[in-house]
Protein backbone atom coordinates (compact mmCIF):
# COMPACT_ATOMS: atom_id res chain seq x y z
CA UNK A 1 0.00 0.00 0.00
CA UNK A 2 1.69 3.19 -1.25
CA UNK A 3 0.95 6.53 0.47
CA UNK A 4 1.91 10.00 -0.72
CA UNK A 5 1.47 13.39 0.84
CA UNK A 6 -0.32 16.26 -0.80
CA UNK A 7 -1.45 19.73 0.18
CA UNK A 8 -5.16 20.42 0.51
CA UNK A 9 -6.19 24.00 -0.12
CA UNK A 10 -9.73 24.99 0.86
CA UNK A 11 -11.07 28.20 -0.65
CA UNK A 12 -14.23 29.83 0.63
CA UNK A 13 -15.76 32.69 -1.29
CA UNK A 14 -18.10 35.50 -0.25
CA UNK A 15 -21.81 34.90 -0.41
CA UNK A 16 -23.21 35.25 -3.91
CA UNK A 17 -26.63 33.63 -4.23
CA UNK A 18 -26.75 33.28 -8.00
CA UNK A 19 -23.33 33.94 -9.49
CA UNK A 20 -22.91 33.82 -13.23
CA UNK A 21 -21.53 30.53 -14.51
CA UNK A 22 -18.94 32.55 -16.44
CA UNK A 23 -17.68 34.08 -13.19
CA UNK A 24 -17.38 30.67 -11.54
CA UNK A 25 -15.64 29.01 -14.49
CA UNK A 26 -13.33 32.03 -14.95
CA UNK A 27 -12.45 31.98 -11.25
CA UNK A 28 -11.57 28.28 -11.37
CA UNK A 29 -9.55 28.64 -14.58
CA UNK A 30 -7.68 31.72 -13.35
CA UNK A 31 -6.82 30.00 -10.08
CA UNK A 32 -5.50 27.03 -12.03
CA UNK A 33 -3.43 29.46 -14.12
CA UNK A 34 -2.02 30.95 -10.91
CA UNK A 35 -1.09 27.49 -9.66
CA UNK A 36 0.51 26.50 -12.98
CA UNK A 37 2.33 29.83 -13.24
CA UNK A 38 3.78 29.30 -9.76
CA UNK A 39 5.11 25.85 -10.60
CA UNK A 40 6.50 26.91 -13.97
CA UNK A 41 8.27 29.78 -12.25
CA UNK A 42 9.67 27.87 -9.26
CA UNK A 43 10.03 24.15 -9.96
CA UNK A 44 13.44 23.20 -11.36
CA UNK A 45 12.02 20.76 -13.92
CA UNK A 46 10.17 23.62 -15.65
CA UNK A 47 13.00 26.13 -15.70
CA UNK A 48 13.36 25.82 -19.48
CA UNK A 49 9.70 26.74 -20.03
CA UNK A 50 9.39 29.99 -21.98
CA UNK A 51 6.43 32.12 -20.91
CA UNK A 52 4.47 33.26 -23.96
CA UNK A 53 0.90 33.84 -25.13
CA UNK A 54 0.48 30.04 -25.18
CA UNK A 55 0.51 30.08 -21.37
CA UNK A 56 -3.14 31.26 -21.49
CA UNK A 57 -4.26 28.30 -23.62
CA UNK A 58 -5.89 25.28 -22.03
CA UNK A 59 -2.99 22.99 -22.97
CA UNK A 60 -0.28 25.66 -23.10
CA UNK A 61 1.42 24.67 -19.87
CA UNK A 62 3.42 21.40 -19.93
CA UNK A 63 2.97 20.28 -16.32
CA UNK A 64 3.44 16.65 -15.41
CA UNK A 65 0.19 14.89 -14.47
CA UNK A 66 1.26 14.46 -10.85
CA UNK A 67 1.92 18.22 -10.57
CA UNK A 68 -1.48 19.35 -11.87
CA UNK A 69 -4.02 20.76 -9.46
CA UNK A 70 -6.89 18.36 -8.71
CA UNK A 71 -10.37 18.95 -7.36
CA UNK A 72 -11.37 17.22 -4.14
CA UNK A 73 -14.71 18.94 -3.58
CA UNK A 74 -16.87 21.79 -4.92
CA UNK A 75 -19.83 22.97 -2.85
CA UNK A 76 -22.09 25.51 -4.53
CA UNK A 77 -24.23 26.57 -1.65
CA UNK A 78 -23.79 29.51 0.61
CA UNK A 79 -20.87 30.16 0.43
CA UNK A 80 -19.15 28.67 -2.62
CA UNK A 81 -16.41 26.35 -1.32
CA UNK A 82 -13.69 24.56 -3.28
CA UNK A 83 -11.19 22.00 -2.00
CA UNK A 84 -8.17 21.38 -4.21
CA UNK A 85 -5.25 18.98 -4.07
CA UNK A 86 -1.78 20.41 -4.71
CA UNK A 87 1.28 18.25 -5.20
CA UNK A 88 4.06 18.39 -2.64
CA UNK A 89 6.30 19.90 -5.33
CA UNK A 90 4.14 23.03 -4.98
CA UNK A 91 5.53 23.45 -1.45
CA UNK A 92 9.02 22.06 -1.97
CA UNK A 93 9.70 24.27 -5.01
CA UNK A 94 8.51 27.44 -3.28
CA UNK A 95 5.56 27.77 -5.68
CA UNK A 96 3.17 27.94 -2.71
CA UNK A 97 4.79 31.26 -1.77
CA UNK A 98 3.99 32.67 -5.22
CA UNK A 99 0.36 31.63 -4.78
CA UNK A 100 0.19 33.15 -1.29
CA UNK A 101 1.91 36.36 -2.41
CA UNK A 102 -0.50 36.66 -5.33
CA UNK A 103 -3.52 36.16 -3.08
CA UNK A 104 -2.22 38.81 -0.70
CA UNK A 105 -1.77 41.27 -3.60
CA UNK A 106 -5.41 40.97 -4.73
CA UNK A 107 -6.73 44.01 -2.92
CA UNK A 108 -10.41 43.11 -2.84
CA UNK A 109 -9.89 39.63 -1.37
CA UNK A 110 -10.25 40.27 2.35
CA UNK A 111 -8.49 37.44 4.15
CA UNK A 112 -7.02 36.69 7.52
CA UNK A 113 -3.52 37.03 6.11
CA UNK A 114 -1.80 36.26 9.41
CA UNK A 115 -3.66 32.91 9.62
CA UNK A 116 -2.69 32.11 6.02
CA UNK A 117 0.94 32.97 6.73
CA UNK A 118 0.98 30.65 9.77
CA UNK A 119 -0.55 27.78 7.78
CA UNK A 120 2.10 28.11 5.09
CA UNK A 121 4.83 28.20 7.74
CA UNK A 122 3.41 25.04 9.35
CA UNK A 123 3.41 23.30 5.97
CA UNK A 124 7.03 24.29 5.49
CA UNK A 125 7.99 22.87 8.88
CA UNK A 126 6.17 19.60 8.10
CA UNK A 127 8.04 19.26 4.82
CA UNK A 128 11.40 20.45 6.27
CA UNK A 129 11.48 23.44 3.96
CA UNK A 130 13.26 26.42 5.41
CA UNK A 131 13.10 30.01 4.40
CA UNK A 132 14.85 32.69 6.42
CA UNK A 133 11.74 34.88 6.41
CA UNK A 134 8.89 36.11 4.25
CA UNK A 135 10.99 38.98 2.92
CA UNK A 136 13.56 36.56 1.53
CA UNK A 137 10.77 34.64 -0.21
CA UNK A 138 9.40 37.84 -1.73
CA UNK A 139 12.83 38.81 -3.03
CA UNK A 140 13.33 35.35 -4.51
CA UNK A 141 9.95 35.53 -6.23
CA UNK A 142 10.66 39.00 -7.59
CA UNK A 143 14.05 37.84 -8.86
CA UNK A 144 12.46 34.84 -10.59
CA UNK A 145 9.81 37.06 -12.17
CA UNK A 146 12.54 39.37 -13.51
CA UNK A 147 14.83 36.54 -14.57
CA UNK A 148 12.08 34.66 -16.40
CA UNK A 149 10.68 37.93 -17.84
CA UNK A 150 7.11 37.22 -16.76
CA UNK A 151 6.15 40.24 -14.61
CA UNK A 152 3.47 41.29 -17.10
CA UNK A 153 1.94 37.84 -17.21
CA UNK A 154 1.89 37.65 -13.39
CA UNK A 155 0.14 41.00 -13.01
CA UNK A 156 -2.32 40.18 -15.79
CA UNK A 157 -3.23 37.06 -13.87
CA UNK A 158 -3.72 39.05 -10.66
CA UNK A 159 -5.95 41.57 -12.45
CA UNK A 160 -8.09 38.76 -13.88
CA UNK A 161 -8.63 37.30 -10.40
CA UNK A 162 -9.28 40.73 -8.90
CA UNK A 163 -11.84 41.61 -11.62
CA UNK A 164 -13.97 38.54 -10.92
CA UNK A 165 -17.18 39.35 -9.01
CA UNK A 166 -16.65 36.31 -6.75
CA UNK A 167 -14.28 37.30 -3.93
CA UNK A 168 -12.20 34.98 -1.77
CA UNK A 169 -13.18 35.13 1.90
CA UNK A 170 -10.92 32.51 3.47
CA UNK A 171 -8.26 29.99 2.61
CA UNK A 172 -6.99 26.99 4.58
CA UNK A 173 -3.93 24.89 3.82
CA UNK A 174 -3.36 21.44 5.29
CA UNK A 175 -1.06 18.53 4.62
CA UNK A 176 -2.85 15.25 3.83
CA UNK A 177 -1.85 11.68 3.00
CA UNK A 178 -3.27 9.70 0.10
CA UNK A 179 -3.54 5.95 -0.04
CA UNK A 180 -3.18 4.92 -3.71
CA UNK A 181 -5.26 1.78 -3.29
CA UNK A 182 -8.46 3.62 -2.34
CA UNK A 183 -7.63 7.03 -3.84
CA UNK A 184 -7.64 8.93 -0.54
Amino acid sequence: MKCNSFIKIRLEFEDEKKPYLLDISSLFYDFELLHDFSLLLCAKEYYDYQFSQYFWYRRGRPLKGEHRIRTLKIIKESPLTVELMLSVVTVSSGAIWVIVQAIEKISNWKLNKEKLKLEVENLQIEKNIRYCNEQKARIEIENKLKERECWTLFYSLLKRLEANSIKLKSIDLTSERMNHENGR
